[in-house]
């Protein structure tokens, strides 16, 4: 190969440094064997019989720096090196013969996910069926037009169940088109189910039943029985998960109609409709050891109420030293913590059972601890079991005295609606003869509480701050309490470390700074407002803050009374609207100081208003979203129809976000 100047080549006309391995226009072949203009020779290697005969690329020429150049020597000799490597070749041999690509399989998954299990189950999922042959989409029901389950061929769902046997807020929209008339036809659409939901609730895992029986009603063909999960979900998940594959992978079935006419490339990768900054976030305890299943043992520095003394409720304000865990949280966020059970309770339980409390027994991890440690820390002893309700038919199915117990259906609850607690069936159904062992073998695990973080990481980077209703009530002549709310008010301090974990809420997010944000959350529902506020006054957001907040009298349940006037005057709370129920002859609650200011409401929505709500599901989170919707009805002047979807759009675009339990 030789060398030309570079002055040289660009002194040709347009196109000659194209062709400058062929001077003069001549092909390579003219040039092979030939003399070259400096005189040197290129001789065609010989033919002879029997020799292969390489295939050699184009000679061409190679560019450098001429010696009149402005350049020192050093750097023309790096240019000229650069400018040789730039215009060599290698010789190209024969191509590698690749394997015949696999045969992929789509498959879509969707999510219903209010605190995001759902959604990283969802994305596991995804992981693992890439692995065995798929080629997943994960999808946001929030954002999953119904209309396209006609082009699915392998559909796996996976959801929890809100408030009241509800959908989650991101399936609403979804949940409403398929029960519509005009739902389309599911004909050979294969699908498996995951509910996620808690026992501890009358109606579990019931938007999972829902949603499996609507599909089969629809004509999708189930290829693995629908999985319902309790709080401790990862085993039956995984067990799920792989039986759903399975069937998917034998039973490959017919592509529906059009599917064959869009096919999704091979390489395409799992994508979901949720925002980056939500579906992207990285875990808030990342870096740190401790989790769900492995606690941090966290110091509880401050227990104060914050209810005056003549309220009728007792809500504290607990703050939770993470000094030394490495977690970190967000707004948003909840802290989840392990409680142990009331000691009180223990004793009478080992005395039914005749018990020191030294006997071993099997602990949830399968690891041997004495029952008296058992009954403390690792067994729900409150509400009887699906397991305790079938031991006692069987061991008092002759006992008169337990008639309403054994009635068929009967899951714990009493004829007057309230819930039987294990010592109320004891004391109904006394002579069991059951070992400490057959006892707990018939217990669920005691499961960590979550609690609405009340504080911004920004103000309070080691610190976590609660804002929590202790539970105490009378009922058949005991007095009983909520587990972990009276473990955090009586006991936490005195009995040691407190075992705590971050658990994750990326949906419940303040929005971005400049985006005006109205809150609703009376009561202990002001908990995470508490943190969007600390956090916008810290970052200096401009975007306005509108709260309603409200309880039963302003006298004694004006909670964080001193923190909001200051937030007030400094300018971060806008507006604050209050709602005392009893302080009055009406009750009026902050649904109804919503309706009062309709107007103003609706001219912050249309502005891009975001709408968050926090509190009790069941009654408070339910008529606020009614008059969230008469709110846009009357005030924007739409139709009934029309506000529904101005309500679904905003949950699509996630400016209406609710925490609620």
């Amino acid at each position: 190969m030789s060398v030309r100047p570079v002055s040289e080549l660009l002194d040709q006309k347009p196109g000659a440094v194209a062709m400058a391995g062929t001077p003069g226009g001549k092909s390579e072949s003219a040039w092979m064997g030939s003399t070259l203009p400096d005189g040197s020779g290129v001789d065609r290697p010989a033919s002879r019989p029997g020799a292969t005969t390489v295939s050699r690329p184009p000679l061409r020429w190679v560019p450098v720096i001429p010696e009149s150049a402005p350049f020192t020597a050093e750097q023309r000799a790096w240019l000229n090196g650069f400018l040789a490597g730039l215009f060599s070749y290698v010789p190209v041999t024969e191509p590698v013969p690749q394997a015949p690509e696999r045969s992929l399989r789509p498959l879509t998954i969707l999510f219903g996910s209010q605190t995001g299990n759902a959604e990283r189950l969802a994305r596991r999922a995804a992981r693992e069926a890439s692995r065995q042959g798929f080629v997943p989409r994960v999808h946001d029901m929030a954002q999953y037009d119904v209309s396209q389950l006609t082009r699915e061929e392998s559909l796996l769902l996976i959801t929890s169940t809100y408030g009241d046997g509800e959908p989650p807020d991101n399936a609403k929209g979804f949940w409403e088109a398929l029960r519509r008339e005009t739902a389309p036809s599911l004909t050979g659409v294969r699908f498996s189910v995951c509910a996620l939901g808690d026992r501890n609730y009358p109606r579990f895992c019931q938007f999972g039943r829902d949603l499996d029986a609507r599909l089969e009603r629809l004509g999708a063909r189930r290829v693995a029985p629908r999985q319902d999960c309790d709080v401790d979900f990862e085993e039956p998940f995984a067990q799920w998960l792989q039986a759903a594959l399975n069937a998917l992978l034998r039973n490959p079935g017919a592509a529906p109609p059009g599917l064959r006419d869009a096919p999704r490339p091979p390489h395409e990768e799992v994508q979901s409709a949720a925002p980056k900054d939500v579906a992207g976030e990285p875990s808030p305890a990342e870096g740190s050891r401790y989790n769900r299943r492995n606690p941090f043992p966290a110091r509880l520095i401050e227990n104060r109420r914050l209810s005056g003394p003549a309220s009728a409720k007792e809500v504290r304000h607990f703050v939770v030293s993470l000094e030394g865990s490495g977690m970190t949280y967000a707004c948003g966020d909840a802290l989840g913590v392990y409680p142990t059970n009331d000691p009180a309770l223990v004793e009478a339980l080992l005395q039914w059972l005749g018990s020191d409390g030294e006997d071993p027994v099997p602990g949830p991890d399968g690891q041997v601890v004495p029952v008296r440690l058992a009954l403390l820390k690792h067994y729900d002893i409150a509400r009887p079991s699906d397991k305790w309700m079938a031991l006692l038919r069987e061991r008092a199915k002759d006992n008169g005295a337990c008639a309403e117990l054994l009635r068929p259906g009967n899951n714990g609850v009493s004829g007057d609606g309230s819930c039987w607690h294990l010592l109320d069936l004891i004391e109904k159904c006394p002579n069991l003869g059951l070992t400490p062992a057959e006892l707990v073998m018939c217990l669920r695990p005691l499961q960590p509480r979550l609690y609405s973080i009340a504080s911004s990481p920004l103000c309070c980077p080691h610190d976590v701050h609660l804002t929590v209703n202790v539970v105490r009530y009378e009922l058949r002549g005991r007095k009983r309490g909520g587990v972990c709310s009276t473990y955090l008010a009586d006991r936490a301090a005195t009995e040691g470390p407190v075992p705590v974990f971050i658990h994750r809420n990326p949906s419940f997010r303040p929005p971005a700074p400049d985006t005006p944000l109205i809150m609703v959350g009376p009561g202990t529902g002001i908990a995470p407002f508490r943190g969007f506020l600390q956090e916008r006054r810290a970052t200096g957001a401009r975007g306005r803050n509108w709260l309603f907040f409200g309880g039963q009298h302003r006298e004694s349940d004006f909670l964080y009374e001193e923190e909001l006037e200051e937030f007030q005057r400094d300018g971060i709370l806008t507006r604050l609207e209050l709602a005392w129920s009893r302080d009055q002859e009406h009750k009026v609650y902050v649904q109804h100081r919503m309706l009062e200011h309709a107007r103003e409401l609706w001219r912050w929505l249309e502005e891009g208003a975001a709408f968050y709500v926090c509190g009790d599901a069941k009654h408070m989170a339910r008529d606020v979203d009614a008059a969230l919707h008469e709110v846009i009805r009357r005030a924007g002047g739409l139709s009934a129809e029309a506000a529904a979807e101005y309500v679904a759009r905003m949950r699509a675009e996630r400016r209406y976000c609710r925490d609620v339990y």
